[in-house]
């Protein structure tokens, strides 16, 4: 189906014309779960365009598999649910989104403006509810819906990225629109020129410093720049830092990869130890909704940026800065910059020999360090990881090494439980031909353990490590250092390899390293979904966290 670019009568649905938006703006999936009103005329009208629709467990999930689903494809992710209820559920997975910067679209039921006035049954503000997180909120209707889907898609992954609303009335998917129109306008990017800012300056700023960091974020990768990056890399010898959402610019093999920029501004921290040998950082696509509290280096601080950020969302108090097409600012920028050493790529060596020792990543007894070194030199090199909030999530940081953006899916902005199984389902599904593995803690698990329904259904194959201490690991830690009593984190003993076999799964208990590694070897080759449950001494776990998030 097409649209044609003047108005004109338009015979088709409603419903077709969405769907045919959506696919146009080439999302490969709606996840969610349907009600009886608009969202199951929008999944037929989307299974005619080969759109599927992905059935799980809980609305959360819904949106973040297709937050995966959308950046795995390059294109936008899309979750639809009921009214009432269900849309609060999923407006807790756009919050997700909105932290993370991810493009969603967020398509929920509502009551047509002539039933509103008379219903009270699930009746709840959606505009309101979503407003708080979503770069927009719009209520479709008959006048162009086509032209309004595909301008939230446009905004929704538009720099810095993120969710939009979409109400839609429950009689509105079988109407007719009387007039549709289409373009396929961009917004206005301005004069690049004067968009350029301090470029000059930061060129000579960084030619006359000793030892330039360069600290590079998501939207380096969102810009499609790594190889800039990398030049500008080697052409100084600069060691490189990425945080999170970044890992895979650099693959982390690279001689001159100083390891993950988290927020936490101590010198007795591995980050640190990196941050106090330099005299100048350079940030380029950092964005502080990854930092764990706000920039306090006392370094001179420069900033390459897409946009121009706003003084209130800035990255501390750059003495710098330049905004624009980040391929034609890196480009100006390395065709400035003398070809000099300011990193001896040895001391790095040392660094991450010192790393691994102090995380006992070469102990023989099974911790969370000694487990992700040994699944790291097990797992294919593509092998994508999912992970979340955790221990084991902060020691995977330094831990697993990761070569590629597209095969690390972590929750930082948000720092948020639950998120690592339904990514792991998201890129099980969307690269099938990928070995999957999800880390998650025993209770991050049992937030989404109801979604093993949806990977046995979809026959679906991660390898999910679940890091077992029978409590919330990181909040006892944080009672500990405070001295409160143990309340509120300790957790029932639970049968998972019982659970993963009631979903036609396999699973393991493992106790000791060896063990780890033999059903490890074997998840790995599986046909199924797999759950490795490691059980771990809690006091063990918990000491990996003074060197990353500081004593």
């Amino acid at each position: 189906m097409s649209l044609r670019t003047d108005s004109h009568r338009v015979e088709a649905r409603v419903d077709s014309l969405v769907a045919s938006a959506l696919k146009r703006s080439g999302v490969p999936y709606l996840f969610g779960i349907p009600g009886g009103g608009s969202s199951i005329d929008l999944i037929e009208a989307c299974y005619k365009e080969d759109i599927p629709f992905v059935l799980v467990q809980h609305e959360t999930s819904a949106a973040m598999m297709a937050v995966v689903c959308g950046e795995l494809t390059g294109s936008c992710g899309a979750c639809i649910s009921i009214m009432g209820p269900g849309a609060a559920n999923l407006s807790s997975g756009a919050s997700y989104a909105y932290l993370e910067r991810h493009p969603l679209l967020c398509l929920t039921e509502c009551y047509g403006a002539a039933q509103t006035p008379y219903m009270s049954l699930q009746k709840i503000d959606h505009s309101q509810m979503f407003g708080a997180f979503c770069k927009q909120s719009i209520t479709l209707g008959l006048s162009n819906p086509a032209q309004q889907i595909q301008d939230a898609i446009r905004i929704a992954r538009e720099e810095r990225p993120g969710p939009v609303h979409v109400d839609v009335p429950i009689d509105l998917m079988a109407m007719t629109p009387e007039v549709a129109t289409f373009s396929d306008r961009q917004p206005d990017t301005g004069d690049i020129q004067e968009k350029l800012g301090e470029l000059d300056a930061i060129v000579d700023r960084i030619n006359t410093a000793e030892r330039p960091l360069l600290i590079v974020g998501p939207v380096v990768q969102r810009a499609n720049v790594e190889g800039n990056v990398l030049r500008i890399v080697e052409k100084l010898q600069l060691a490189v830092m990425v945080t999170s959402k970044a890992r895979g610019v650099i693959p982390e093999d690279h001689p001159l990869f100083a390891g993950v920029m988290s927020g936490v501004y101590r010198e007795d921290t591995f980050e640190g130890r990196i941050v106090r040998q330099s005299d100048l950082i350079v940030a380029v696509g950092l964005d502080r909704m990854e930092l764990l509290s706000p920039w306090s280096y006392p370094q001179p601080l420069l900033t390459l940026d897409a946009i121009a950020v706003p003084e209130e969302d800035a990255v501390g108090e750059p003495s710098l800065e330049a905004s624009g097409p980040l391929g034609e600012l890196l480009e100006s920028l390395e065709s400035g910059l003398k070809p000099r050493r300011t990193w001896d790529a040895s001391a790095l060596r040392e660094f991450w020999g010192d790393t691994l020792h102090s995380l006992g990543a070469g102990d023989t007894e099974l911790t969370a360090a000694s487990a992700l070194k040994v699944a790291r030199n097990l797992a294919p090199r593509d092998a994508i990881l999912t992970t979340e909030a955790g221990v084991y999530g902060r020691v995977a940081l330094y831990i697993w090494k990761v070569f590629d953006t597209s095969t690390y899916w972590d929750s930082s902005g948000a720092n948020t439980m639950g998120f690592s199984l339904p990514a792991a389902l998201a890129a099980s599904l969307v690269r099938p031909e990928q070995k999957v593995i999800a880390l998650v803690g025993d209770g991050g698990f049992l937030m989404r353990a109801a979604e093993l329904e949806t990977a046995a259904r979809l026959k679906l194959a991660p390898v999910i490590v679940i890091f077992n201490d029978g409590t919330l690991g990181m909040i006892r830690i944080k009672q500990s250092a405070k001295s409160y009593a143990r309340q509120g984190i300790d957790l029932a003993e639970t049968n998972f390899v019982r659970l993963a076999e009631s979903f036609g799964g396999y699973g393991w208990e493992v106790h000791t390293l060896d063990e780890f590694a033999h059903a490890f070897k074997k998840a790995l080759s599986a046909d199924r979904l797999t759950v490795i449950d490691a059980r771990l001494d809690p006091e063990i776990y918990a000491s990996h966290t003074p060197h990353i998030r500081g004593g």
